[in-house]
């Protein structure tokens, strides 16, 4: 059986690679789209630069495949056939946690939440949004990334690795510190852990997809510093520890210790099924 080597035989020079080709029309694309770049941005403004991300992501994913990986699009895991059930628990796993988070944050009365009317059409928008988003994320940061540090290092140090460059790529959004830059790492691990056992990206999709509308559109909060319409209006109070601030729920000490939390859970349980024992 004949057998395609990648052009670029270290996995991690291949993925540098990528990730200098990936910032570079990141930034490319941002300059053409923001022109008040001290301003947080528009809602329109937003809806575009999330539409060149997808573009970005897909096409450089699709070009790096083909002719650095020499290898098929396909086997970057978009089998949901025979994984949707992991596609259902991820979106439940992202609406349990964020409304989990969301309860402590009420029961403590640093939270409550009122209705000023819901349009519907806002909503469906942002739903939509959120989906390209974590359709864009996960192609490159588990489907590229993640799938080619496997191939130099262990499945654990390749995810952990794969984290910390998710968490660093969102460090230019507005109001970004040190607890999100934790938070996002930590959820790079929970959004990976399917993927390190399975190698298909269908978990991790609908996790990211559901914790980001539950946590913006429908309970109210930024999103890694984006404002959102939203079905819930809030009024929030307490310390920003807690309540994250404008950065979301992404910048609370409540979402690491969820997080922490749910990571050897998740983990040992995709273990646990997916790894025979030893006879």
């Amino acid at each position: 059986m004949h057998t395609t080597h990648p052009a670029i035989k270290n996995s991690w020079l291949r993925v540098l690679l990528f990730l200098i080709t990936y910032l570079l029309c990141l930034i490319s694309a941002s300059s053409l789209i923001n022109d008040k770049p001290e301003d947080l941005p528009s809602i329109p403004g937003f809806y575009i630069s999330v539409l060149l991300n997808l573009i970005i992501s897909f096409s450089l994913v699709l070009i790096f495949r083909k002719f650095i990986d020499k290898n098929s699009f396909y086997t970057l895991g978009w089998n949901l056939k025979n994984h949707n059930k992991e596609g259902i628990i991820g979106f439940i796993t992202g609406i349990l946690l964020c409304c989990f988070i969301g309860i402590i944050l009420w029961a403590m009365q640093l939270l409550q939440w009122f209705t000023d009317g819901v349009a519907v059409m806002p909503l469906l928008l942002s739903f939509i949004t959120m989906a390209l988003v974590a359709l864009a994320e996960e192609l490159v940061f588990r489907g590229y990334i993640l799938n080619n540090l496997m191939q130099g290092i262990n499945k654990e140090a390749a995810l952990v690795l794969s984290a910390i460059i998710f968490a660093a790529a969102h460090s230019l959004n507005p109001y970004f510190n040190l607890t999100a830059f934790l938070n996002i790492l930590l959820a790079g691990l929970l959004l990976g852990l399917n993927y390190i056992f399975t190698k298909n990206l269908w978990f991790g999709i609908f996790l990211h997809l559901s914790w980001n509308f539950v946590q913006g559109s429908i309970l109210g909060f930024n999103v890694s510093g984006i404002e959102l319409p939203v079905l819930l209006q809030q009024n929030i109070r307490g310390s920003v520890l807690l309540t994250g601030g404008k950065f979301g729920l992404e910048a609370s000490w409540l979402t690491a210790i969820v997080f922490a939390m749910a990571i050897p859970v998740y983990y040992f349980v995709f273990q646990k099924k997916y790894i025979q024992p030893s006879a």
